[in-house]
């Protein structure tokens, strides 16, 4: 696998996982029973989680191409 594959897999892993841990939790705090575009609605006014997701996908561009 060349760089350019592995950045790619890892932020689309980076972006996957940030999707099913903010259903999750959304689900664990209002219940599962919610609308399923609340999660995203947190997640869209929540600037920190933002930089959270920017800097896991710098690490795994970064990882991807110094490896």
């Amino acid at each position: 696998m060349d760089p350019q594959d592995a950045a790619l897999f890892g932020v689309s892993a980076v972006v996957a996982a940030t999707v099913v841990a903010a259903v999750v939790v959304a689900g664990l705090l209002f219940g599962f029973d919610e609308s399923v575009l609340r999660p995203f609605a947190l997640l869209a006014a929540e600037p920190f989680a933002w930089i959270v997701v920017a800097a896991l996908a710098v690490a795994v561009v970064g990882h991807a191409y110094i490896g």
